[in-house]
């Protein structure tokens, strides 16, 4: 029984740790359940944003803490592997998944399947891995499609250019 309990423990120790986590066991931390990430985390933007996300965001935040481990699309996604296999690889590497809510995100295909891959992760796995910055050009809430609605009613979110938006955002990212 003893070996047979090592064996399991061995093979689903992830899945007992992420599910004491999620049911209120204090002795389990998340950085216990992250340790298998590389990355901190995934910045997900719509390429029309890239003129303001990688300069002011992205490069903002390796020289604020450079030892906030980035996953980026422009640099990871493997060429030549379908595009929804390099979507859920990037949040399954990664601690937290950032969305850079703007107009054009709305509209691209492709980040609202990212953000729906990392809503099912987040609850399959019970664990918040969903970091939200609302840009100024967001249609208002009632024109937002339900699934961005109910997330932004749920839960908090920043807000690009907000006086303490620095501060938090360094304050919620993970550190390698």
């Amino acid at each position: 029984m003893v070996a047979g309990g090592k064996i399991a423990w061995t093979r689903y120790r992830m899945h007992v740790m992420v599910w004491l986590y999620s049911h209120g066991v204090t002795w389990v931390k998340e950085k216990d359940i992250d340790r298998d990430k590389e990355f901190d985390a995934f910045i997900s933007f719509s390429h029309e944003d890239e003129d303001i996300v990688i300069p002011e965001l992205i490069e903002q935040i390796e020289a604020r803490d450079p030892k906030v481990k980035l996953f980026l699309h422009y640099k990871h996604f493997f060429p030549g592997e379908l595009i929804q296999l390099n979507i859920m690889r990037a949040i399954q590497v990664s601690k937290r998944t950032v969305f850079v809510l703007s107009k054009s995100f709305l509209e691209s295909e492709w980040c609202m399947f990212e953000f729906r891959v990392a809503h099912i992760e987040s609850l399959k796995n019970h664990l918040n891995r969903i970091i939200i910055i609302k840009m100024d050009d967001l249609p208002k809430d009632a024109e937002l499609p339900e699934v961005i609605q109910v997330y932004l009613q749920s839960t908090s979110y920043l807000t690009w250019g907000d006086k303490y938006f620095w501060d938090t955002l360094l304050y919620t990212l993970p550190r390698s």
